[in-house]
């Protein structure tokens, strides 16, 4: 087992390095520290190695300072094309610096390599390397790598790991450290009790915005945990006459809006709409119905974020399309309005959420989707916006849980 670490700060893989000591790797022989990118592609030219640690943002040289994620998008470029770079097995980003993390992530997708985000006050980025030299060790030796796959209650997708699934991992759910299912897909697992009954929940985030991405980890997650119910949250735009910001959206139903073929009408070009419409599950539909009359928790439910916010929130149920580009014109929305006159929102991911499960072989889990309006797909996006809406989603989600879980888990009771 060989890990070559790329940072120009080394000292923080200090923990890291006591970790890997207690797995037998034997941190003088088969660790080997590099400062600059020049030294690492100097490395892995001479060297084979089965796991690079790369941080986004690195020097070119020893002597420089680490200001841009270009030399180490660089480097991966090398390694992807270049024939005389030694290919690592594996490759895991580490920042601090989530816009770094941003700018870089296409370049880790398209190899299905991982980001993962340090930071000194948790330590969910050392698990998830250790986790992930487990799988390598196990691999290398042909051992058949142990990984959890009892089913699950719940399975929980978020676009984005920043606010929504921080937003689901802020509930009161006993979560823990994040574990592999595979060596690129990796959950958070917790648990809670519906009156006596335990329900085993796991959450993720997909690899990138889009309804693909969503799709693609939701199958991954549907054969691998065979989860009861499948459910997404986080944060949308608003058709504004209808929602205000703050309102938590259940999607049903959601579409591909830009589906559809372009064609020649009287000389006039044109873009045909044929919009391929799926249903969230129906009895989880009526149970939400149920709860939109619970007045009272929807009017605590901004002073739980903060004492000011100012922000409210109301329960609304209906059509919501998803497409691959994030809005912010203004105007598309509109257009979006003469497929579904009842459009309520507009985001991303739903679709390929509600596709993936629709088209599972077999076991279907029931699925659904909860999205906080934080825009209206114009210019006007505020972070304090997209925080709340998060929020929102993820509370509404817990909420639904506490009055209803019982009608959906249990011996009687419980989903077959």
């Amino acid at each position: 087992m060989r890990i070559l670490i790329a940072d120009d700060h080394p000292a923080r893989y200090e923990p890291l390095l006591e970790k890997l000591t207690t797995l037998g790797v034997d941190i003088n022989k088969e660790i080997c520290f590099v400062v600059c990118a020049t030294e690492a592609a100097s490395k892995l030219e001479t060297e084979k190695y089965d796991l690079l640690i790369l941080d986004i943002i690195l020097p070119l040289y020893t002597y420089s300072q680490a200001t841009t994620h270009t030399y180490s998008l660089d480097l991966l470029h090398r390694i992807h094309v270049d024939e005389e770079i030694n290919k690592p097995g594996k490759v895991i980003g580490i920042t601090a610096d989530k816009a770094a993390a941003i700018a870089a992530s296409d370049k880790f997708d398209e190899n299905t390599w991982a980001i993962v985000d340090y930071t000194a006050h948790s330590d969910t980025w050392m698990h998830r390397i250790i986790n992930c030299v487990e799988y390598l060790k196990k691999n290398k030796h042909g051992e058949p790598l142990t990984i959890e796959t009892t089913p699950i209650d719940i399975a929980i997708i978020c676009a984005l790991e920043t606010p929504e699934l921080e937003a689901i991992l802020a509930l009161p759910w006993n979560w823990q450290p994040s574990r592999p299912v595979d060596d690129s897909v990796f959950v958070n697992d917790g648990w809670f009790y519906v009156e006596q009954t335990r329900v085993t929940v796991a959450a993720t985030f997909a690899t990138r915005m889009g309804m693909v991405s969503t799709a693609i980890k939701s199958l991954l997650i549907i054969n691998s945990l065979r989860p009861k119910i499948l459910v997404m949250t986080g944060i949308c735009a608003g058709v504004k006459e209808k929602v205000g910001l703050g309102d938590v959206l259940f999607a049903d139903p959601a579409w591909d809006f830009q589906s559809g073929k372009r064609v020649i009408d009287l000389g006039t070009r044109k873009f045909s709409f044929a919009p391929h419409q799926l249903p969230a599950d129906h009895r989880i539909r009526s149970h939400f119905e149920q709860l939109r009359s619970d007045k009272d928790f929807f009017k605590e439910l901004p002073k739980l974020f903060s004492p000011k916010c100012e922000f409210k929130t109301t329960l609304r149920i209906g059509p919501v399309a998803s497409g691959s580009a994030v809005l912010a014109d203004g105007h598309t929305i509109e257009e979006i309005k003469t497929q579904q006159r009842e459009l309520l929102g507009v985001e991303m991911e739903i679709y390929g959420l509600y596709a993936a499960a629709f088209n599972t072989s077999g076991f279907q889990p029931r699925t659904f989707a909860l999205k906080g309006v934080c825009d209206y797909a114009d210019p006007d996006k505020k972070d304090e916006a997209q925080a709340y809406a998060a929020f929102a989603s993820a509370k509404v989600l817990e909420r639904f849980f506490d009055i209803y879980g019982s009608r959906f888990f249990g011996e009687q009771n419980g989903i077959q």
